[in-house]
């Protein structure tokens, strides 16, 4: 049976599963559940795929892997993408709201102890009929070097995503955490230069999580810059060791998440503005994602995602507000990140 029946079958059962592909040359894997069930959160009693939102107060939902059927597959695809860039669409209401809640967000920055809030939206398309594993063939295509996912839950519905930002990586109790800001278009050269409102968005993300998770032996890489898809991004790598039991881990994930590259800092105040002065739900967007188990893990931040309900998709983009933000070029930059998903649609 090929991926697409077994994604069609557990549709019609509407039992939980993922299908995703880690990176360029990566085989793509899936695991369907067989039964229904609705395991959640961080617990390390059985390797699990999670789905964790971006509000650590609301329920996390996984797959036990032990419960699911395991599938390796071919991303490889024949499907004619077209590379053409979508036309770029300004819808004058969504503007204005968001440039007003950036403003804000200044405001509020300029007058508090806030130093850097995340502020996101969410566009709504309808699409018709959308096939959802063609749909994630061509996110493999377009963005060959991001964790591309397709995840389904009756409690969820399904949600699709390119993502560039790891959350964790951990191999033998050893992990590895990127540190992700600032965004502008690629424009053909990784030789660009950075604003100081962007190196200083960046050196907070890192001093952030440099802060967080000191004791457990960090080392800290020097600042590159890194493509995704059509958009760079500054990025540093930050290593360090847990101790060997599941607590190690679970300490780690409840320090860094949200991250300060989705939420803002401190994390409690930018979190508190957040859903106190966006008008729609987050859900699992800016939450993450991955394979847990203990020793080794793999868990990605869940950005450039969208959201499937029938015909109607939601696609959630977000960006990074300091003191010195421009309102208008935050708008622009989310426009450019709504690009990700919507060459696809």
């Amino acid at each position: 049976m090929s991926i697409s029946n077994f994604i069609d079958e557990n549709l019609k059962k509407e039992l939980p599963f993922v299908v995703f592909r880690k990176g360029e040359h990566s085989k793509g894997i899936g695991y369907f559940q067989k039964e229904p069930e609705n395991e959640g959160s961080f617990e390390l009693d059985a390797p699990r795929f999670v789905f964790a939102p971006f509000n650590n107060e609301h329920e996390s939902l996984s797959i036990l892997l032990q419960n699911a059927k395991k599938e390796v597959f071919d991303t490889e695809t024949n499907l004619e993408i077209s590379k053409k860039q979508i036309v770029e669409e300004t819808i004058v209401s969504e503007r204005e709201y968001h440039v007003n809640l950036v403003r804000k967000g200044i405001d509020s920055i300029k007058g508090s102890d806030l130093r850097k809030v995340v502020l996101a939206r969410k566009e709504q398309k309808e699409v018709g009929d959308l096939d959802p594993f063609i749909t994630f063939q061509k996110m493999c295509a377009r963005y060959p070097n991001a964790f591309v996912y397709l995840w389904y839950h009756p409690n969820s519905n399904i949600w699709m995503g390119a993502t560039p930002e790891r959350l964790i990586a951990l191999k033998n109790n050893k992990f590895d955490v990127m540190a992700l800001a600032a965004t502008q278009e690629y424009t053909n050269t990784l030789e660009v230069s950075w604003g100081t409102k962007e190196r200083e968005e960046h050196q907070f993300v890192v001093d952030y999580i440099s802060d967080k998770i000191n004791d457990f032996n960090i080392e800290v890489s020097k600042t590159y810059t890194v493509k995704a898809g059509s958009l760079l991004h500054l990025r540093a790598d930050i290593e360090g060791e847990i101790s060997k039991d599941s607590e190690g881990l679970e300490a780690l994930i409840n320090r860094l998440h949200p991250t300060p590259a989705t939420c803002g800092l401190p994390k409690e105040l930018a979190k508190d503005f957040i859903l106190n002065n966006e008008n729609f739900n987050r859900e699992f967007y800016t939450g993450f994602l991955g394979e847990l188990r203990p020793g080794t893990s793999d868990l990605y931040v869940n950005l450039r995602c969208m959201k499937v309900e029938g015909t109607k998709v939601s696609i959630f983009v977000g960006g990074g507000v300091t003191k010195d933000s421009d309102s208008e070029k935050e708008w622009l930059e989310t426009v450019a990140k709504a690009k990700v998903m919507r060459n696809v649609l």
